[in-house]
This record gives structure tokens, C-alpha cells and sequence, in this order.
């Protein structure tokens, strides 16, 4: 009996799982769209809810790969429902100032090809050579405080306390 109950609760988690999740969806999308020159920039592609195999990034030719591919995963389930993504990222640096297109990548999601849309890049020169800092995407883990479930406050640096002296009678 213990062995049909096991069986039946795990039967009852895949259809759970296959009837939480929704249909595949394979998205682009850049850290800023307008970048000076000698700066780079981050390009994501994310599938979300879908299995994803032989993905084939676009042809970055007007760039320099400074960084990547780098790809993560994301799995949860919360009451029923599923949702999982993989994101492959890249770092990139122009080569000249101009106007540019990030054709679409593509990946393979159960025999069906997924396509992102084009994305759009401007690329100003740069003559005083200043440096941009590109937004994180992490930057919420960065202010969570993972002990007390919460946003926490900025930490300002402390100066050191003055020592005091200490008289015995």
C-alpha cells in the first residue's frame, strides 16, 4: 500500500508540474540601449518555461566579446506553480560609433525553434573617455538580507570610537 501511495504521489507531481507551467518564451533585452564608446554592455537572452537545446547566440560582429557566454538556470515551484528560465549573457564592447541592430538569437524548445526579437544599439563617441558602470541585475540580492527575509539598509561606514579611560577607585 505504502509503495501505490508513493507511486501515486508522484504521478500526481508531474501532471502538477506539466500543467503549471505555461508556454515557452525566449526573450533579448540589454542593460542600456545607448552606450559610449570604450564602454560595454550586457546583452541577455532568457527561455523561460522550456527546455532549451542548441542555442545559437547572434553574429556580434560590430562588437568585441569582453565577457561570456556565461549562462544560468532558475527552477521554483510555489503552490503548483512552475516556472523555470535560463539565461545566456554576454558583455560586449562596441568597435565604432553608430547606430547597430542585435539580430535575434534562436534556441530549440521540443522541435520548435525560438526567435528573440532585434534589438537596437547606439553607440555616441566618446572623446572625454569616460567610463559608464552598467546596471546590475543583481543589485536586488545585493540590498536583501537573506537572514531576516527583508530589504536591509545601507551599511555606512563607521569611524572608529574614541577610547576612553577608565579610572579604578
Amino acid at each position: 500500500m505504502k509503495r501505490w501511495n508513493l507511486s501515486f504521489g508522484f504521478w500526481i507531481l508531474c501532471v502538477c508540474l506539466v500543467a503549471g507551467q505555461s508556454a515557452p518564451k525566449f526573450t533579448a533585452e540589454v542593460s542600456t540601449d545607448s552606450v559610449l564608446m570604450e564602454n560595454y554592455f550586457e546583452v541577455k537572452f532568457t527561455l523561460e518555461n522550456g527546455q532549451g537545446k542548441n542555442f545559437e547566440p547572434p553574429s556580434f560582429s560590430d562588437f568585441q566579446i569582453v565577457g561570456g557566454p556565461n549562462q544560468s538556470s532558475n527552477f521554483s515551484m510555489i503552490n503548483g506553480e512552475v516556472k523555470q528560465s535560463m539565461t545566456f549573457s554576454f558583455f560586449l564592447q562596441p568597435k565604432e560609433a553608430g547606430n547597430y541592430c542585435i539580430q535575434p538569437a534562436s534556441i530549440s524548445v521540443n522541435g520548435e525553434i525560438l526567435e528573440t526579437q532585434p534589438l537596437s544599439i547606439t553607440v555616441a563617441p566618446n572623446p572625454d573617455g569616460i567610463i559608464q558602470n552598467i546596471e546590475k541585475s543583481h543589485q536586488f540580492l545585493q540590498d536583501f538580507d537573506f537572514w531576516n527575509g527583508s530589504e536591509s539598509e545601507p551599511v555606512e561606514p563607521q569611524q572608529p570610537k574614541k577610547k576612553r579611560k577608565i579610572y579604578k577607585m
